[in-house]
């Protein structure tokens, strides 16, 4: 028993040589409210003893629709935040965050504000054309026909023969002679003299 009340004494006598300050582990709160039908709120707020929070709350009715939010906010000045919707039209999210790697963009419809840009896509370059100008005969368009001495093709995944011919295409073919292509979606960007 003497040696039970010498260790109680002992760890008195330490927080007393503190000056009874105690470590600061932060602060949090939460509500909860839920009826007999379904309905519900609940939400949290925590702040951690350096600065960093974190919060949530949502709301539900009895046909299962929810909407709710939750924040996080680092010490090093990261934040985000999330407002979401839950509902017969499905789940929409939108995001507000300012940390690295999260540049713009709607995956699965959740809209992102952030102030890092966008990637941005190559582009792809080929021979092909949505407008051929071709000489003796010209095959063009969506199932078009165009014929004649430096006659006029227009087209989609089109097909253009001529003599001293053009071509600008869109999935598309053009072949001739003196001829020049081309083209987006196709393979390669090029410039062709045919057989003089």
């Amino acid at each position: 028993m003497l040696a039970k009340a010498t260790i109680l004494f002992a760890a008195l006598a330490a927080v007393n040589a503190m000056g009874g300050h105690l470590i600061n582990t932060g602060i949090s709160s939460r509500s909860q409210v839920q009826d007999k039908m379904g309905n519900y709120a609940f939400g949290y707020d925590i702040k951690d003893g350096k600065g960093a929070t974190n919060s949530r709350s949502e709301v539900g009715d009895s046909h299962g629709n929810k909407k709710g939010s939750y924040t996080l906010a680092d010490i090093d000045g990261r934040a985000r935040k999330v407002e979401y919707v839950a509902d017969g039209h499905g789940f929409r999210a939108v995001v507000k965050t300012n940390e690295p790697g999260t540049a713009a963009s709607a995956p699965a419809a959740a809209l992102i504000a952030s102030p890092y840009a966008a990637p941005v896509a190559p582009i792809a370059v080929g021979h092909a054309g949505i407008v051929g100008h071709g000489g003796l005969i010209g095959l063009g368009g969506i199932n078009g026909l165009g014929r004649g001495l430096n006659g006029l093709g227009l087209g989609l995944n089109g097909l253009g023969l001529g003599l001293t011919g053009h071509g600008l295409a869109l999935n598309g073919l053009g072949l001739g002679l003196n001829g020049y292509g081309l083209g987006l979606n196709g393979i390669g960007l090029g410039h062709g003299h045919g057989i003089h």
